[in-house]
């Protein structure tokens, strides 16, 4: 478990399968979850990829609930999902939702986020850190670059939803910064 000041990030368990199956189906939460609104889910689906992260058998992804500590209320999930270019893991991207809606601008994000790159940096020794988004997602973008995430990338007019095309913006952290800027 990673533990914070208000959230601690804990496995996930068969009972947490309902709620994020409903936050899945969410049009509004995984538009700023996955960049991909119009995504949806069936429980059977979400169910297989649950037993592989329960089983511990997805060797290349971390996935955490983020539970509040006040209340001790699964209030989202995040993950680390390893970049595997080479024979070990040196970087991975790191992503998170928070479906409880009014826990949104709260500042738990920013926990989350801190929690997930003490994880990748110290624990894990990962070399660089990854963020997705797409254009429009200002509150992502922002959080990133709060983060000291810097843009990298972008892929123009790489998703498709609301009837047109958006650039998906790629953000990293080396390893030597975060430490520059946590010293």
């Amino acid at each position: 478990m990673l533990t914070g000041k208000r959230v601690l990030l804990r496995p996930l368990e068969r009972d947490d399968l309902k709620l994020i199956h409903e936050w899945q189906n969410d049009e509004e939460v995984m538009r700023l979850a996955r960049s991909q609104p119009d995504h949806a889910i069936s429980m059977e689906a979400l169910a297989a990829e649950f037993e592989k992260v329960i089983k511990g058998e997805d060797l290349t992804t971390r996935r955490y609930g983020i539970e509040e500590k006040s209340s001790r209320k699964l209030i989202g999930w995040c993950s680390i999902l390893f970049n595997a270019w080479g024979k070990r893991f040196t970087s991975a991207d790191v992503g998170l939702a928070i479906g409880v809606k009014n826990c949104w601008r709260k500042g738990y994000g920013t926990e989350v986020v801190d929690l997930l790159l003490k994880e990748c940096f110290g624990q894990l020794n990962l070399h660089r850190a990854g963020w997705w988004t797409y254009d429009d997602h200002e509150a992502s973008i922002a959080l990133a670059k709060k983060m000291g995430f810097k843009e990298e990338a972008r892929l123009r007019e790489n998703v498709y939803f609301d009837n047109k095309f958006h650039d998906t913006i790629v953000l990293g952290l080396l390893k030597k910064e975060y430490e520059k800027s946590h010293s």
